[in-house]
């Protein structure tokens, strides 16, 4: 697999080891008040629509945020990074302040849509900032370390979530979302209030974004990685709190084994991320990633009975591999661009709201005709699909084969 090797990319650098601290501090606040609502959602929207409609549901709401995205390059030359992540996170702290007082009916189902569209646009809009301020050489420890930290937000607050949900409902929910995304809100303008900058490259339209994607091999491959990636992720966050309630188990059960299954969200990704960097590259440490996925989601389809830490063990062993892919595909992503490539990130980016589109659609489909766990062999299908690509994948040189390269020309 070494064969097919690139050397990091020449580009504009401008790292900043306390900007992407900040960044990295919102994260965590971000990821904890995301976690807190993300896996308890579906079941609000299944409460309006039905189980099998939720799909639809999340199909309008990655609609909206694909639209987002498209008009982000625009947005972000007008008004400046900053200003765009205050923008999102402002639309999104007026859409959950308005869920508590409005009847889980249209109205619910709105605001609903309207949160989840600007909230998973503040994420894109936090890449990009990210990326102005790193450095290709670090990128494996930057990206691995950013995730880490919004993983130990995302890591606290299910269990506690589905405590709440138990005892108060939805609405004890939206309150403590809500509050969080005022401070979030209040955190943002305090860390970036001196950063002002407008982007003054000249404009790329989606087609010439899309050329220079299929163009570069390297940008071509690594997004049908995150295409899969995010595609498992569509068909998890909505389904697997369902399926787990329809074999029988509690809201705080649920909580229990979703607060094992995202530990090698905290203690995996760092490392995987030095190991990128310092000794491997990306490629193989993919390919292996992706295998041990497919073989954890096998087992989800496969095991329905009911004991606990079995759910938790298979789910904890989906997320070893998850949870390295996901930094795996940002090193190698980022190695490739740099900040000001706004409408290349934001073309990146679109595989989550394309995966979530396509997965709300084929589970419509199945779930017309078969059961819920049909929704799952559609991961492994797309997962399979990805790593023939990851097998195409020109491997970044790591910090250990550039010295043994420096010493052989020695």
């Amino acid at each position: 697999m070494r064969k097919n090797m690139v050397s990091i990319s020449e580009h504009e650098e401008r790292y900043n080891k306390k900007k992407t601290s900040s960044i990295s501090l919102l994260s965590f606040l971000l990821g904890f008040i995301d976690a807190f609502v993300i896996y308890t959602l579906s079941s609000y929207f299944a409460g309006i629509v039905g189980e099998q409609l939720v799909g639809i549901v999340y199909f309008v709401v990655f609609g909206i945020h694909l639209g987002l995205l498209f008009s982000l390059d625009s947005f972000i030359r007008q008004i400046g990074r900053v200003r765009y992540l205050i923008f999102c996170l402002g639309f999104s702290l007026l859409a959950i302040g308005m869920l508590p007082n409005v009847s889980p009916g249209i109205a619910g189902l709105f605001f609903g849509i309207l949160y989840l569209a600007f909230s998973n646009t503040v994420w894109v809009a936090l890449d990009i900032l990210l990326e102005n301020y790193s450095e290709d050489k670090l990128s494996g420890r930057i990206r691995g370390f950013h995730l880490m930290v919004m993983n130990i937000g995302f890591l606290l607050a299910p269990y506690l979530s589905t405590q709440i949900l138990s005892r108060f409902g939805h609405p004890a929910i939206f309150i403590i979302v809500f509050v969080g995304y005022i401070a979030a809100l209040l955190l943002a303008v305090l860390l970036f209030r001196s950063e002002h900058r407008i982007i003054h490259h000249p404009e790329m339209r989606f087609f010439q974004t899309l050329r220079e994607v299929m163009h570069r091999s390297s940008l071509r491959h690594i997004f049908v990685v995150s295409f899969a990636l995010e595609f498992f992720y569509s068909i998890m966050i909505i389904y697997m709190a369902l399926h787990l309630q329809n074999i029988g188990f509690s809201w705080k059960e649920i909580g229990l084994i979703f607060t094992i299954m995202l530990l090698p969200f905290v203690f995996l990704q760092y490392p995987v991320g030095v190991l990128a960097d310092k000794r491997f590259g990306e490629k193989e440490m993919l390919a292996i990633s992706f295998l041990l996925t497919i073989s954890a989601t096998i087992g989800v389809i496969l095991y329905s009975g009911k004991v606990l830490f079995v759910w938790a063990g298979i789910l904890f062993v989906s997320r070893i591999g998850v949870a390295a892919i996901e930094v795996l595909r940002d090193s190698y992503f980022y190695k490739q661009i740099d900040g000001d490539d706004t409408q290349i990130i934001a073309f990146f980016r679109m595989a989550r709201p394309a995966a979530n589109m396509l997965g709300a659609v084929i589970s419509v489909g199945l779930l017309a005709f078969f059961g819920l766990p049909s929704v799952f062999c559609a991961i492994v299908i797309i997962l399979f699909f990805a790593l023939f690509h990851i097998f195409e994948l020109r491997d970044t040189e790591s910090e250990f084969e550039r010295r043994q390269k420096l010493q052989l020309r020695g």
